[in-house]
């Protein structure tokens, strides 16, 4: 079999990543989430062990091994079938102080701090922490903090829209957009825009509001099982999972 060279285009949390033969055309890929390759730079780049590696990523060991044994499969199935690699989604929480220093490589000491920093300084320029004063909107099956997040971004019932320097909120009525047979999520993800937040707070996202939003520049963190008021306090310790891609198809 003739060796192919492979070109590729660079990007890191949150920007999709291509892989490809040179001189191919339209071909078969395979689609690895940010949280796959995540486990696979902490296993076989890094050589965490597999404990220190699932909490690093904040998962557990058996949701850990999973990931990585799946971008395994993918990665072999694009090598042996010749196929494309296309990252993109997935969804992790990133603890840039427990990276540093990487006690666990201890062979490797300079690659591990490298990539360490790398992360850290990506993650200050492009992200957004919780607790910097801001305005975020949350999905929300009701109009007080009490109410339960509503989990479907684009059909909420209720949008909040709270102010973290001051605590106030106000609740946006999204009935218009429930009724929509498709669109909802691009609707949903205009009405949030215009209100001028810096980060939203739902349970799923569909690829249509996750595109709005993120040419927006505007960050996507997941709350399920939680209350309005819970999903803001959690965010403003920094413990909601980030989202870098949708997590639902169109029109679910």
């Amino acid at each position: 079999m003739p060796r192919k060279r492979c070109r590729r285009r660079i990007g890191f949390f949150g920007e999709p990543l291509f892989f490809r033969p040179f001189g191919s055309g339209v071909m078969d890929e395979v689609v690895l989430g940010f949280d796959e390759i995540e486990a696979l730079r902490l296993k076989d780049l890094l050589l965490f062990p597999q404990d220190e590696a699932a909490r690093v990523m904040n998962v557990s060991q058996p949701t850990f091994h999973r990931l990585l044994r799946e971008a395994r499969r993918k990665i072999a199935d694009a090598l042996v079938h010749g196929k494309a690699i296309r990252v993109e989604g997935g969804s992790f929480i990133y603890d840039p102080s427990y990276m540093r220093p990487c006690f666990f490589t201890k062979e490797r000491d300079a690659i591990c701090e490298e990539l360490s920093l790398e992360a850290e300084e990506e993650i200050r320029r492009k992200g957004i922490k919780g607790g910097e004063e801001m305005k975020i909107a949350i999905t929300s099956t009701g109009d007080t903090l009490e109410s339960p997040i509503d989990e479907r971004f684009g059909r909420a019932k209720k949008i909040i829209i709270y102010d973290t320097e001051n605590g106030t909120y106000s609740v946006l009525d999204n009935a218009p957009n429930l009724s929509l047979s498709q669109g909802a999520g691009i609707q949903t993800a205009r009405k949030v825009i215009d209100q001028g937040v810096k980060a939203v707070i739902s349970g799923h996202f569909g690829p249509n509001a996750v595109r709005v939003l993120s040419s927006a520049q505007i960050e996507l963190y997941q709350a399920l099982g939680m209350t309005a008021h819970q999903a803001v306090e959690r965010f403003k310790e920094n413990k909601l999972q980030r989202l870098y891609g949708p997590d639902k198809e169109a029109h679910w």
